[in-house]
């Protein structure tokens, strides 16, 4: 009776130790996370504010790894070819699912990442070049959509890529409305095109041309979302014109699959402790990533499912679906 007394005391202890390791779960060195897109972008600016947080409340070095190139197919093969230690991380979109259902990367994204923590869910908006409006004639979108309708191919919309969130979510708002599509390589580059009336129209987020809105060169159009945004209440959305458009970039740090899921439990959780601090929440307000909610992570599984089905129900309609999921059929 003495041994078995003993036999459940040591158990109790052991079982006690594992939960206490697990709780106690530290990061011992430098951690990596991974920005598939480049310097200065919307991705890599939400990405480092987070990261200057994240590193001071575990302790270690965080650091950003801007591997960009093939929409951001070029730094997911960068990812999936690191261990999955708990050490590297990475920031994505929805975009890498439309990737992934285009059959541009070597894995099954939907198989081997995993969102673990959305960091933003920002608001597409279409903005228009102020010198383009003046020459149409027109004040907003629904005068420039009809401009646009009765002249084809006359007004231009810079593009970046035609295959992510963007360019799906510009296609939903004009439907049959027939646009001359201009590639540029940066937004920088759109944005200087828009302010010189080389081009009439972008797809982007406010945080990435504020400062030009600010000085009237560029003129806010159409807010992709239910409601109209409270830090352009004058800028018409696509919720109150029927428009069925409301798909916006959201940004998630994701796990590849096998990393340590108490290494994954300590990231989510300095990540809510940084969600909190009075410096998120201002780069929150300042970029107009308040205008809406994120998941939480009880609800995260079914929000990035609802996603992938609805890109994938997107992709086959536009004939771009090449890898298809049986479980989004």
């Amino acid at each position: 009776m003495k041994k078995l007394v003993c036999l459940v005391l040591a158990i109790v202890m052991l079982v006690a130790v594992a939960a206490c390791a697990s709780a106690e779960f530290k990061f011992e060195r430098k951690i990596d996370i991974v920005c598939p897109w480049g310097v200065g972008g919307g991705a890599d600016s939400t990405l480092r504010p987070m990261a200057n947080l994240l590193q001071e409340i575990l302790g270690v070095p965080v650091n950003v790894v801007n591997v960009e190139g093939a929409a951001g197919v070029n730094g997911v093969e960068y990812t999936y070819k690191q261990p999955a230690d708990g050490y590297t991380f990475m920031l994505g979109t929805q975009s890498l699912f439309m990737q992934d259902m285009a059959g541009t990367t070597s894995m099954s994204f939907k198989e081997e990442f995993q969102p673990i923590d959305v960091l933003v869910h920002s608001i597409n908006i279409i903005v228009a070049s102020k010198k383009s409006l003046d020459k149409y004639g027109v004040a907003n979108w629904e005068e420039l959509a009809a401009y646009a309708n009765d002249h084809p191919f006359e007004v231009s919309v810079g593009m970046l890529t035609a295959t992510g969130v963007d360019g799906a979510s510009l296609g939903q708002a004009i439907g049959d409305m027939m646009l001359l599509e201009t590639p540029y390589s940066g937004g920088s580059e759109v944005n200087s095109a828009l302010v010189g009336g080389h081009c009439d129209l972008a797809i982007t987020g406010t945080d990435e041309v504020a400062g030009l809105v600010e000085s009237g060169d560029i003129v806010p159009l159409l807010a992709l979302c239910e409601n109209r945004m409270s830090i352009y209440p004058d800028m018409q959305c696509s919720g109150e014109l029927g428009i069925e458009s409301y798909m916006g970039p959201w940004r998630a740090i994701f796990a590849k699959k096998g990393t340590p899921q108490e290494a994954i439990d300590a990231m989510v959780a300095a990540i809510e402790e940084a969600r909190v601090r009075p410096e998120w929440q201002e780069f929150l307000k300042m970029a107009a990533y308040d205008e809406r909610t994120v998941p939480t992570a009880e609800e995260l599984p079914a929000f990035a499912e609802a996603e992938w089905k609805g890109l994938r129900d997107y992709m086959l309609e536009q004939g771009t679906l090449t890898k298809d999921y049986p479980e989004l059929q």
